[in-house]
């Protein structure tokens, strides 16, 4: 077992493994599979200083194989197996562990492993340091695509270039046998001095997708290596020469190139994602990938131009999926950001939604989109539905994990949005302010305002413009009785959004009635004294 991350001494940590070890492997756990598996499991995450984050949701599906929609208030597995957990140790130390120097107890109510020294040093409250880097992934072939290169003389057509790594990403994060990093975290790399160890170290993948694009007139050559990191070498590359009509084809092919190299087997299912073309209008394709450029920049007048360029693409092509889903997602920011007042602006994204589903039911970025454009919406139960729907077509896709938690948050489903905000992170480990976001509304949810505070101030620090981040952490600042700090961000607000306090909105994130109406509460004590 690692204890890297702990403070311990050499001597300490020999002895804490070598107590852990005889357990695991005495008489009263060596055939008892399912509890050294539950044992195991809290023990690592307790040690890696992730005991907090140590709930029945994510004990119920990493350990007992639970569904993703398993309800531990409904399935009581994982306070059945506690209890006799705490039963086998209390019996093991009144036995053979008797003289052991280090003990491990399971308190009443809590999943964090307790270690105590039998000299009656406790350590449990012990500090341990933050992890640096996620851990390598090391059960499936891991990979970041970074973003491929523009070495055209023409430097606006980048957005091309990002356009492939995007397209690869997608394609890519939906085979079941490979964990892939999202397209947030890779693109921090773009223009990186970096070695490719160093990145993969911070991304803890152990393979990198690497390339350039030059474009010319109707034609496009793209490039692509892949690289082990583990030994520095290329496993595989090529050059691909191709019109600009076959750039669909020309994914397709660089993704099955990497499957063939990383050795990874397709389900049938996965097999038959191949060859499906978004749209046969190269200008309408063209078109979509400047729009999303300029989604990417996040500002103002950056997602006007993105909208303009969005509407012009579904103009070219009416029946072009992707188009549909982005415009309902843009339309949907400026509406959350109060860049958009128009009354009209949340039917029109639900419009945008349920068209791209219409033309590509499968699309687990369209469903995504969906169930995001029904969470504002005030429908619950159909956003969880959509969201789920995605996750279960791309497990891999980090957007997917994020949108899902955001609805079971709103929801009032804490528990499950944490952990599947968990998830999206561990495909985005460089920051972001919406995963800060889903993490202090999941917080939120299971009325953890403390926790909550610090993930939402984590959002502010990344983009001090993002409105969600300020309304909700103002709502746990309130309910914790935080006065002053209230003020502060209710100026922030009115800073942000220019609009006059008494006539703002109530943000109507929550689907879940009682939270609901605790928020117009908060909101109108915040009025009444702010203003």
């Amino acid at each position: 077992m690692d204890l890297s991350n702990t403070n311990w001494t050499k001597e300490q940590d020999i002895k804490v493994n070598e107590c852990f070890a005889k357990i695991l492997s005495s008489p009263m756990f060596a055939k008892a599979e399912r509890q050294q598996r539950f044992l195991s499991y809290i023990m690592a995450e307790t040690l890696e200083g992730r005991a907090e984050k140590l709930k029945g949701y994510s004990i119920g599906i990493e350990v007992f194989d639970r569904e993703l929609s398993f309800d531990p208030a409904i399935d009581s597995i994982v306070r059945v197996e506690a209890v006799r957990l705490r039963s086998k140790l209390r019996e093991y130390y009144d036995d053979e562990g008797r003289t052991d120097t280090v003990r491990f107890k399971l308190p009443k109510g809590r999943y964090a492993i307790q270690i105590e020294w039998q000299e009656e040093v406790l350590v449990q409250d012990h500090k341990f340091n933050t992890i640096a880097f996620p851990p390598l992934i090391e059960d499936q072939p891991s990979l970041a695509v970074l973003p491929f290169a523009n070495i055209g003389t023409d430097s606006t057509r980048e957005y091309f270039a990002d356009g492939i790594s995007d397209s690869l990403i997608s394609m890519l994060s939906r085979l079941s046998g490979l964990f892939i990093i999202s397209k947030q975290s890779s693109f921090t790399y773009k223009g990186s001095k970096k070695s490719s160890k160093e990145i993969a170290a911070e991304l803890g993948v152990r393979y990198l997708l690497e390339g350039s694009v030059q474009h010319a007139a109707n034609q496009v050559r793209v490039t692509a290596q892949l690289i082990d990191t583990k030994s520095d070498g290329h496993l595989w590359s090529d050059r691909y020469d191709r019109e600009l009509k076959d750039v669909f084809a020309l994914q397709d092919e660089l993704t099955q190139c990497i499957v063939s190299a990383l050795q990874i087997k397709l389900a049938a299912e996965e097999a038959a994602l191949f060859g499906y073309k978004g749209t046969s209008s190269v200008e309408a394709h063209d078109t979509l990938l400047q729009g999303i450029a300029q989604f990417r920049k996040y500002t103002q007048k950056s997602i006007n131009d993105a909208m303009i360029l969005l509407t012009k693409a579904a103009q070219i092509d009416p029946s072009y999926a992707a188009v549909q889903a982005w415009l309902a997602r843009v339309i949907i920011l400026q509406w959350v950001m109060f860049w958009n007042n128009m009354p009209t602006a949340l039917e029109l994204a639900f419009s945008h939604a349920r068209r791209a589903i219409e033309l590509d039911p499968q699309s687990p970025y369209a469903l995504s989109i969906l169930g995001w454009v029904k969470m504002w919406n005030q429908e619950g139960e159909g956003s969880i539905t959509e969201c789920r729907q995605a996750v279960a077509l791309d497990p891999n896709n980090a957007e997917a994990h994020l949108f899902l938690s955001l609805a079971l948050s709103s929801a009032g489903l804490g528990e499950e949005a944490l952990y599947n905000a968990e998830k999206a992170k561990r495909f985005t480990p460089t920051p972001s302010p919406l995963y800060e976001f889903a993490s202090g509304l999941s917080y939120f949810a299971l009325e953890e305002h403390q926790k909550a505070i610090i993930a939402f101030e984590q959002g502010c620090s990344m983009s001090y413009s993002f409105v969600p981040c300020h309304y909700v952490q103002m709502s746990s600042y309130e309910i914790l009785g935080m006065t002053d700090q209230v003020q502060k961000k209710f100026e922030i607000l009115r800073e942000l959004t220019g609009v006059g306090m008494s006539r703002f909105p109530i943000m109507s994130i929550w689907t879940n009635k009682a939270l609901r109406k605790k928020q117009e509460k908060l909101w109108k004590q915040i009025i009444a004294r702010c203003s």
